[in-house]
């Protein structure tokens, strides 16, 4: 197998979202291709240009850029992927469907052609998968993911980002409230990554849900890196939307943990300032300035707490 990685510090500010992110800060419904007229449209894009235009600013602040990576999607924020491009910064592009329970391709069987336009470093899928799931389902999502991964390893010019969602399954699991999270996610997810690999997926790096416990998260560092020729392989933390202070306890768990190289922390940084410059666009230097703090505070508990 050729040998797959990611192993240098990564620390992504990710605005991909698409059908969540117009209905919460657009309030438009049916996702963004049925509902968004060209005004709409331009607004939205200019949302995500803000939102780029904030880790720029906390890149001036003193993040290194050789650290920085934006994940954005083609719909809205191709004129961030051109100017991250020009500048250097790593770019990240999302290929599922948005917002569907079983993954997909957002542009169908034009997916590779896609990527070949765009030309990111690097290749980001979503992708919600429970062991218990219905194997039917589960073998489907897999068939697609495995078509994904040989793509990108066919070459030399992408890595792959696989983002992994394990949410509940069963009603047991679902009246467990937030115990899930604590107690069961995380085996399920070990669980899942091993499915995932076994399969012939190869993710360059594993988008994590946030772990409480270290002892969880050297276990999902040691189920990426099972094999010599997955040694390289790196974890980075997601937000799930979380406040400041559960995204940084999350952090400074993974932080230690070999096998963990950054995170991809999106609303919990640029939520609140979006919302103050859509409802007042004289406020967008605060805005900008904001999201940059929010930022590079992860950045700075990440590696504070990374000694």
């Amino acid at each position: 197998m050729k040998r797959i990685g990611y192993d240098k510090p990564l620390f992504v500010q990710p605005f991909d979202h698409r059908g969540s992110f117009t209905k919460k800060f657009f309030q438009l419904s049916g996702g963004p291709r049925i509902e968004a007229g060209v005004d709409e449209r331009s607004r939205i894009a200019e949302a995500k240009v803000l939102i780029y235009r904030g880790l720029l600013k906390a890149i001036e602040m003193g993040v290194p850029q050789d650290l920085v990576g934006v994940l954005v999607d083609a719909e809205f924020g191709t004129s961030v992927l051109i100017d991250a491009q020009q500048r250097g910064i790593p770019t990240a592009v999302c290929v599922e469907k948005s917002g569907q329970p079983v993954f997909d391709f957002e542009y169908g069987p034009r997916w590779q052609d896609h990527i070949r336009f765009l030309g990111p470093r690097i290749v980001k899928c979503l992708v919600r998968y429970h062991p218990d799931d219905d194997i039917a389902t589960n073998v489907a999502q897999l068939a697609r993911l495995k078509a994904l991964s040989d793509f990108i390893h066919d070459g030399d010019n992408h890595y792959l980002m696989f983002e992994l969602l394990v949410p509940a399954t069963t009603e047991a699991e679902k009246a467990m409230g937030a115990e899930y999270d604590t107690q069961v996610r995380p085996g399920k997810m070990v669980e899942a990554i091993y499915e995932i690999q076994n399969f012939g997926v190869e993710p360059d790096i594993w988008k994590i849900e946030g772990l409480d416990s270290r002892d969880d998260a050297v276990a999902v560092a040691a189920a990426t890196r099972n094999t010599p020729e997955r040694a390289a392989v790196g974890n980075i933390l997601l937000g799930r939307g979380s406040d400041k202070a559960q995204v940084h306890k999350w952090l400074r768990v993974a932080a230690p943990v070999p096998g963990f190289i950054g995170f991809a922390v999106g609303r919990t940084n640029f939520a609140e300032p979006l919302k103050q410059f859509l409802a007042d666009p004289s406020t967008a230097t605060q805005a900008i300035d904001a999201i940059a703090a929010n930022y590079k505070g992860c950045v700075d508990v990440w590696r504070e707490a990374a000694g």
